[in-house]
């Protein structure tokens, strides 16, 4: 079993696709994960070459088009552990087949990639409903969640149309990457150390408001833990001020 090692970056991937055609290889696994070996595994470390990535990159351009590049780097947003090796497989297969494979549905290489695609865009469209927002000291509003997939800023155009002028942050506590939008131009930066969030108090009282209408509201014999799952799973919940106790 041979295992690449990369450094989780997209231009240490397409090193990574670049290599295996030089030598002739294919890689059961792609991780940048300290990983337990079994005794037939071969970790090959993969150095990010940026010339090595530029090649492959052009390759699939005048092979594929823009279109399948952009499709590439959308997949790389996934938060499946097993992303690389899709992206890899796909990648290759376009290599090795000359052209653009996205309407071959019947091979698992590309159901797979644009499976891993489709989750990206459903959660990003979900988040768009569900994200809540609260109103902090300094006169801004601040949203945090924990998606499974790097879509922060995917959130940002639907925001600043919604907002307008109104400054807002929204936090991805999973990664701690946040979209900062000031009312005017909208950024997005990776932290470096944890963030503390004051609310005001006009909102600590609507959180408390809320919470009693919800409660007020529910019928506890008529709950259906099932069909609230549905709508959003229990993983997002945390971040919902109904579910937080008080």
């Amino acid at each position: 079993m041979l295992v690449y090692k990369y450094d989780g970056t997209i231009d240490g991937l397409f090193s990574a696709v670049f290599e295996s055609f030089a030598c002739k290889e294919s890689p059961d696994s792609i991780t940048t994960d300290n990983i337990q070996l079994m005794l037939d595994c071969k970790v090959k470390t993969i150095e990010t070459n940026f010339e090595y990535s530029k090649r492959v990159i052009n390759c699939i351009y005048k092979l594929a088009g823009i279109n399948a590049l952009n499709d590439i780097r959308y997949a790389f947003r996934s938060g499946d552990e097993q992303k690389e090796i899709k992206i890899f497989n796909y990648v290759c297969k376009t290599v090795r087949e000359k052209r653009n494979i996205a309407n071959k549905f019947s091979e698992q290489v590309v159901m797979d990639f644009y499976d891993t695609i489709r989750k990206i865009g459903h959660e990003s469209h979900r988040m768009k409903g569900f994200l809540r927002f609260n109103e902090c000291e300094g006169g801004f509003f601040y949203a945090h969640f924990s998606p499974d997939n790097d879509i922060v800023d995917l959130m940002i155009p639907h925001f600043t149309a919604r907002f307008k002028n109104i400054p807002f942050v929204i936090h991805d506590v999973k990664r701690n990457v946040l979209a900062l939008y000031n009312g005017v131009e909208s950024k997005v930066i990776k932290g470096t150390k944890a963030i503390t969030v004051y609310f005001t108090k006009r909102e600590s009282a609507f959180q408390g408001l809320w919470k009693t209408y919800y409660n007020t509201v529910n019928i506890e014999e008529r709950k259906n833990i099932k069909l609230m799952k549905s709508f959003l799973p229990i993983k997002y919940w945390e971040h919902l001020t109904e579910k937080v106790s008080v």
